[in-house]
C-alpha cells in the first residue's frame, strides 16, 4: 500500500541548510584535526591483534567493493528522496550524518588505534588513522535506519549493503572487526537519540523532523502499517 510522503518541511529551509552545513563543516574539521593529532602523537602505535584477520583470507581488491557499496547506498537513498518528493528532508538527514561524524571524531581520539592496513593507504592517500569506530559502517547503517518504512525494498537493499561493507572492510583490512561493531552502535545511538535532549532536540527543530524510519525522526507517529525499525 502506498503512503503519502511523511515528515514535515522545516520552518525555514535556509536556516535548516545553514545549520546542517555548519554541523558538516564542524564534523569535517574535527575529523581532520583528530587524524592529525593521532598521526602526531600516536604514529608509532602498535597494531592490535584481530581474530578475524587471522581466520579470514586477506583480499586486497575487496577495498574497491567498499567504495562501490557507499556509492550504491547513497545513490539509492538520495534518488528515492528525489523521486518521492521528500527533498525537504535533506537538511535533517545531513544533520544526522554530521552529528554522527562529530561524535566519531571525539571517540577516535580517545581510541587512537594504528591503521589496520598493512600495505599503505586503504584507498586514497594519506594513510587513515583513527580507526574506531568505522565511519563506513556507521554511514551505511544510518542510511538503512533512515530509509522510510514504506520503502521495504530499499530498506532491504540498504541492510544488505551494510553486511557487504562489514565483510569487505574486514577482508581488505580496511577496519578492525571491533571498528565495524562500533560503527553499528554509533549509528544506532544517533538515530535513537535524534530529536531529544538539550542538544539534538533544538537541532531537529531547526532542520525538521527528517525521515520516518524511526519515530524520533518522524512526525511523532509512523503511518498505519509503517513501523520504524
Amino acid at each position: 500500500m502506498d503512503h503519502a510522503p511523511v515528515g514535515a518541511r522545516p520552518r525555514s529551509l535556509a536556516a535548516a541548510w545553514t545549520l546542517a552545513l555548519t554541523l558538516g563543516l564542524l564534523a569535517l574539521t574535527a575529523t581532520l584535526l583528530g587524524n592529525q593529532l593521532i598521526v602526531t602523537r600516536f604514529a608509532d602505535a602498535v597494531r592490535p591483534d584481530d581474530l578475524l584477520f587471522e581466520l579470514l583470507p586477506y583480499v586486497r581488491p575487496a577495498r574497491w567493493l567498499t567504495l562501490a557499496t557507499l556509492v550504491v547506498g547513497f545513490g539509492a537513498f538520495l534518488g528515492d528522496l528525489v523521486r518521492s518528493g521528500r527533498t525537504a528532508l535533506l537538511p535533517a538527514v545531513g544533520a544526522v550524518f554530521a552529528v554522527m561524524y562529530l561524535l566519531r571524531a571525539g571517540i577516535m581520539v580517545l581510541t587512537p588505534l594504528a591503521p589496520a592496513q598493512g600495505e599503505g593507504p586503504f584507498l586514497f592517500s594519506p594513510q587513515q588513522y583513527g580507526m574506531f569506530p568505522s565511519g563506513h559502517v556507521a554511514a551505511l547503517t544510518l542510511l538503512a535506519m533512515l530509509t522510510p518504512a514504506d520503502r521495504p525494498r530499499l530498506r532491504t537493499l540498504q541492510r544488505v549493503l551494510v553486511a557487504v561493507m562489514a565483510a569487505a572492510l574486514v577482508l581488505a583490512h580496511g577496519h578492525y572487526s571491533i571498528d565495524v561493531v562500533g560503527g553499528l552502535l554509533l549509528a544506532f545511538f544517533v538515530v535513537r537519540a535524534w530529536g531529544s535532549g538539550p542538544v539534538l532536540g533544538p537541532v531537529a527543530r531547526v532542520t525538521g523532523p527528517g525521515t520516518v524510519a524511526h519515530r524520533r525522526l518522524g512526525t511523532g507517529r509512523a503511518p498505519d502499517g509503517c513501523d520504524g525499525p
